[in-house]
């Protein structure tokens, strides 16, 4: 299967394709990748920039043969790049807005729903929560997210 994150894809935050190889009808592997795309002219922190998520789902109350659809859970793990913003003021009590770019990496789990239908077209409405691992270093002793999300509206093809 491959589907595309059309959320992500009209809100402007990135491009989030994802393949998925089905491993019978009650389960399947595949990976999500994001290009941010954000312009952080609001200057928000935590913009995800890239990601790279491999994971495993279990589907239930699939009943075809060539299953794989309906409710699922998952567990997956996420590596991702954010930039990190902040003011750092001088001596003369000026400051100045600061980016910095860290790398982390989340175990965590989701659920969702998938609905495909006999031409192979697919949806598949998910979230999930991952606990971040703490390998970003901390800036000046300030605190970084301790959890990280994933979700999306996936619109694709199953071949």
């Amino acid at each position: 299967e491959v589907s595309l994150d059309v959320v992500a894809a009209i809100g402007g935050l990135g491009i989030n394709p994802r393949y998925e190889y089905v491993l019978g009808r009650y389960s399947g592997v595949g990976v999500d990748l994001n290009i941010g795309i954000f312009d952080n002219d609001d200057n928000f922190e935590y913009i995800e920039t890239f990601s790279l998520t491999p994971y495993y789902r279990q589907y239930f109350f699939s009943k075809e043969d060539y299953g794989a659809k309906g409710f699922y859970g998952e567990g997956f793990v996420k590596v991702f790049t954010f930039d990190d913003g902040y003011y750092e003021n001088d001596i003369f009590g000026s400051g100045s807005y600061r980016t910095e770019s860290y790398t982390e990496a989340a175990i965590g789990v989701g659920i969702g729903w998938k609905w495909v239908s006999d031409s192979g077209f697919l949806i598949d409405v998910g979230f999930g929560v991952g606990r971040n691992l703490g390998i970003a270093s901390d800036p000046q002793d300030y605190e970084l997210p301790a959890v990280t999300g994933r979700g999306g509206v996936n619109f694709g093809w199953r071949f």
